[in-house]
């Protein structure tokens, strides 16, 4: 899925508090547990993949985002609009390092992933993780990315 990109689920961990898959990114790529149970696209970005997966909750739907590279994860983004599916949620490439998705289906995302971490502000519906640095930027769909 992505731009040609080849992905594949590992295994499942149910038992803990969210649910992971152990992926891998790539024929050769490195092998990672992710939040999610389904990995909905993987798109490679320079030396490193962008991971859209989901949590299958009904009512109360989770999208992650997650950068990886070839010794974990790098940076994580979680948006949640309870009541609302994933499911259908095709992510696109743009640019290079530029994304666009709908979630919920009335709402239109843009992504970029920095190349550096850069301070980002806090969202309805996004969760950061504790994080108030990151380089996946989101903003609304038309508008300049939320950090430099």
């Amino acid at each position: 899925m992505g731009n040609g990109q080849t992905w594949q689920v590992l295994d499942h961990r149910e038992q803990s508090e969210e649910p992971e898959m152990r992926v891998r990114c790539g024929p050769s790529g490195p092998e990672l547990w992710v939040p999610g149970r389904h990995v909905l696209a993987v798109f490679e970005v320079g030396a490193e993949w962008l991971l859209f997966a989901d949590h299958d909750s009904p009512f109360e739907e989770s999208l992650e985002i997650c950068l990886l590279s070839r010794v974990g994860v790098v940076d994580q983004v979680s948006l949640a609009f309870f009541g609302w599916a994933s499911a259908g949620i095709v992510p696109e490439r743009i640019a290079e390092r530029v994304f666009g998705f709908a979630f919920p289906a009335t709402r239109r995302w843009r992504l970029e992933v920095g190349a550096r971490l850069a301070p980002v502000r806090p969202r309805l519906g996004v969760h950061r993780h504790g994080r108030w640095l990151s380089r996946l930027w989101l903003s609304g769909a038309g508008r300049d990315a939320e950090s430099p």
